[in-house]
């Protein structure tokens, strides 16, 4: 039998969804609640701090490139508001080095 939790369903013997899909994919989600709340509990501006500085990290490290940008930014475009969508635009040129702005 199938349970529900928000929408979603699991089968028999998950306690958790966040813990199954973890679970199949390898990755542990625990501290998922933490992080989410300290970067919650940021101003926009050390967001935006924070995010320069992880993908300056992951640049040098060679996990991040314009590549991985683009296909960030064209799976998500499509679920976001005008506004959120100009805002990401000013991200992404920023991320990727353009002197367009």
């Amino acid at each position: 039998m199938k349970k529900s939790r928000g929408g979603f369903y699991y089968g028999e013997g998950y306690s958790d969804l966040r813990e199954s899909v973890g679970n199949a994919r390898g990755e542990d989600f625990s501290d998922l609640e933490e992080k989410v709340g300290k970067l919650g509990a940021m101003s926009a501006d050390r967001l935006l701090e924070e995010l320069f500085s992880n993908a300056a990290a992951a640049r040098r490290r060679g996990e991040l490139d314009d590549e991985k940008l683009e296909n960030f930014y064209n799976s998500v475009k499509g679920m976001l508001t005008p506004d959120q969508l100009k805002r990401l635009d000013v991200l992404m040129h920023v991320l990727r080095g353009d002197n367009m702005l």
